[in-house]
């Protein structure tokens, strides 16, 4: 059991490594599918929305990350036929992030190695210990 009293501790320094750990570990199951990590994501969330589709500020909205970061990944997105762009039909000024039929066939893959990595993240723990766990994440995540 950690100590958190213990000086030695640094909460930030250990999120911030597990996050490294993590990330590194998706961009290397991510390249096996020719895609990254953020990409691999996207195409997670999106095939969680009603018609595996959402505007570009729900997407930044969900990963809290700028808005050129998400344009810069959305095009590169686009360009590998991952991703369309549709004007949305409730907003014409608005565009619609649809994930395309190559895409589509990738979700069973990311939906797995998701399903996978949260279980190796949570098996060794009680139900108590991941509620604080999570706790702790969502005060660090909305103290921005």
């Amino acid at each position: 059991m950690i100590n958190v009293n213990n000086p030695m501790i640094n909460i930030g320094r250990l999120v911030k490594q597990a996050d490294i750990s993590l990330s590194r570990q998706m961009n290397e199951f991510a390249r096996q599918n020719d895609l990254t990590g953020s990409q691999m994501n996207i195409i997670d969330f999106l095939s969680r929305q009603e018609n595996m589709a959402a505007d570009q500020q729900a997407i930044e909205h969900e990963f809290n990350i700028r808005r050129s970061t998400t344009t810069i990944v959305l095009q590169r997105m686009e360009k590998r036929g991952f991703i369309q762009r549709i004007v949305d039909p409730r907003d014409r000024r608005r565009r619609q992030v649809q994930l395309t039929t190559t895409a589509r066939q990738l979700v069973p893959v990311v939906h797995n190695y998701i399903k996978k990595q949260e279980q190796r993240l949570t098996s060794h723990f009680t139900a108590q210990e991941l509620a604080t766990a999570a706790r702790v994440l969502k005060y660090i995540k909305e103290d921005d």
